[in-house]
């Protein structure tokens, strides 16, 4: 069985034969990673414990921002640890895969069925069951489920589409399900590049709403064009709010305030936001920014929140701040359908495959010119 790992340096010397091991910088760490072959997964599918359990074969897989916490954790631990420096740990949130085997009792699936995660939060729908994410280790080729923690797709979907899409599918579904978009609104997107933004605006081209975007990048005005943007807010790090004098003029004059606002991280936009969300209006969050900087020794990077002003500004304006994490079955399958429809476009980056393992980690995390899912595929 096939892992693409973080690992400690002496891994390639100590299974030279079987091993590949590269070496690239995330964050100004040294991060190992390679292809590491282990034995493969025992499944007897007549045992009680399997009995609605589902084995599978990764196609392909990808990771998300919520990995490079785990990714920086273990590279600290294995430059720092000499106990671990011959250890290694499988990484990825999503994949793609084929059914190889199934317990007595699964009903939903059949061997040969391609697969990806299903999410489904806060109750996974089996007794026992955790909601949730179903694996942190989506890179290893083969892995055990229970059948409520998978999903079929449509032949359509081709596998670096699939490998990308179970988290931010059912994510910007189940966000724009709770803000009830209505056609010609106004809709404020924050970190527009980031992955989960890519689905919300493809998403919300259907909703026939007035969608502008909040970015730094200047290199992907046209690719945000193509998706139906309306306006793009350049912002400005070194501004207090984001955003110099001429440019919020001219957005209260085309727009005055926002009827919605999705934001990938509440952390770096809320406490700036509020003064711009219209009376009665919706904000709605998945997530922070800072999953990692405390590895980084980053402690003067963090963003602290005024509570008390934002929460005023809600009260005054009568608006809602909604949090959210992942969604409901529901919310994934209507992403699907609307893919196999053509209604939804899931943005691919590239794939990578073979021994390309150091490029496809800096790829996901490294490259300023990345625009959209970085895939690894098993060949």
């Amino acid at each position: 069985m096939r892992n693409i790992v973080i690992c400690g340096k002496n891994i390639k010397s100590s299974f030279l034969s079987r091993n590949f091991v590269d070496a690239i910088e995330i964050e100004g760490i040294p991060v190992y990673c390679g292809l590491i072959k282990t034995q493969d997964i025992e499944f007897d599918n007549n045992k009680p414990e399997n009995e609605f359990q589902v084995l599978i074969k990764k196609i392909a897989f990808s990771c998300n921002y919520r990995d490079k916490n785990f990714i920086l954790k273990m590279a600290q631990a294995v430059n720092t640890k000499p106990e671990v420096q011959s250890r290694f740990i499988p990484v990825g949130s999503e994949f793609v895969g084929e059914v190889v085997d199934i317990g007595y009792g699964v009903t939903n699936f059949k061997i040969g069925d391609k697969v990806i995660g299903n999410n489904k939060y806060p109750n996974s729908g089996a007794e026992g069951v955790l909601g949730g994410i179903p694996t942190n280790r989506a890179s290893q080729e083969y892995q055990i489920f229970h059948e409520v923690k998978l999903i079929k797709i449509p032949p359509e979907m081709p596998n670096e589409v699939a490998a990308a899409f179970s988290i931010g599918g059912q994510t910007a579904y189940s966000m724009l399900r709770k803000l009830g978009i209505t056609k010609d609104s106004n809709v404020l997107v924050t970190a527009a590049r980031s992955n989960t933004s890519l689905f919300v605006i493809n998403a919300l081209q259907k909703y026939q709403a007035n969608v502008y975007v909040m970015t730094t990048s200047t290199d992907f005005d046209y690719n945000l064009f193509q998706m139906g943007v309306k306006k793009i807010i350049r912002i400005n790090r070194n501004c207090e709010n984001f955003i110099d004098e001429d440019t919020a003029e001219k957005i209260t004059r085309e727009v005055n305030k926002f009827n919605f606002i999705i934001d990938p991280f509440f952390d770096l936009h809320l406490e700036k936001l509020v003064s711009i969300l219209a009376i009665g209006g919706k904000y709605i969050t998945c997530g922070l920014y800072n999953q990692y900087l405390d590895l980084l020794n980053q402690e003067n990077h963090k963003f602290e929140l005024d509570g008390s002003h934002i929460l005023t500004s809600a009260i005054i304006g009568n608006f809602q701040i909604i949090g959210n994490c992942i969604g409901e079955t529901e919310d994934l399958e209507a992403a699907i359908q609307d893919y196999q429809s053509g209604a939804l476009k899931v943005v691919i980056d590239s794939v990578f495959s073979g021994k390309q393992i150091g490029d496809f980690f800096d790829r996901t995390y490294n490259s300023k010119e990345r625009f959209g899912k970085v895939i690894y595929q098993y060949n």
